[in-house]
């Protein structure tokens, strides 16, 4: 790449850094393109030259934001992959366990929202729209691998499909903004892990005490 492709790589990239930080502060129908121009200070002619309007800069910034929610550090997640790697069930089953209790809480509804928002956002765009589902899926399929692991060492049902229980644990988790400000639903975090471990767990024999 010569010095004036890296240069332009990089006006382009921080014209959609600054569309993402613009999005962390107000909704997308509230962004213009004067309000993009002057974050990242440049001129509104440079930012139609990488892109061709402003809806599909929103929904490219939509897919970046969606990106950073998912490929962020997940400390439960990475506390599974070292009990797996440890052997170490008990470890496990706490991580586990935490993980579930942590994505039906109340903390994750802001971040669900966002989702929903992203969502709105790249709705009317495919290329947005099938980056989204890359992102997606190599997220999903990271957590594939975990419950895999799992299963090879008897922690988890062996005749549970991985793919099934992860995309049924995605909906659980997207779900819960049905319910939010529900009084009749405000389920507790505790039954919602209790519920998909009577569903994926293994045989009450098979847990360590």
């Amino acid at each position: 790449m010569t010095r004036a492709e890296r240069e332009s790589s990089a006006t382009r990239q921080f014209i959609l850094d600054s569309t993402v930080e613009l999005l962390a502060e107000r909704p997308s129908d509230a962004i213009r393109v004067t309000d993009i121009a002057s974050r990242s200070h440049v001129g509104i002619p440079t930012i139609y030259y990488y892109f061709s309007s402003r809806d599909l800069l929103i929904a490219e910034a939509q897919v970046e934001n969606f990106r950073r929610l998912f490929t962020r550090r997940h400390d439960h997640l990475d506390a599974m992959r070292d009990a797996i790697e440890r052997d170490d069930q008990r470890a496990w089953n706490e991580a586990f366990h935490h993980y579930h209790v942590t994505n039906a809480s109340p903390e994750t509804l802001d971040a669900m929202w966002d989702l929903v928002r992203v969502l709105a956002d790249i709705r009317t765009d495919p290329v947005a729209r099938r980056r989204f589902v890359e992102y997606h899926d190599e997220a999903l399929l990271a957590r594939v691998d975990i419950v895999e692991a799992a299963q090879q060492r008897g922690w988890l049902r062996a005749d549970i499909d991985p793919r099934a229980y992860v995309a049924f644990s995605g909906m659980v988790v997207i779900g819960r903004i049905l319910l939010d400000g529900s009084t009749r639903f405000a389920i507790d975090p505790e039954a919602m892990h209790r519920l998909q471990w009577s569903f994926v767990g293994p045989p009450p024999s098979a847990n360590p005490e």
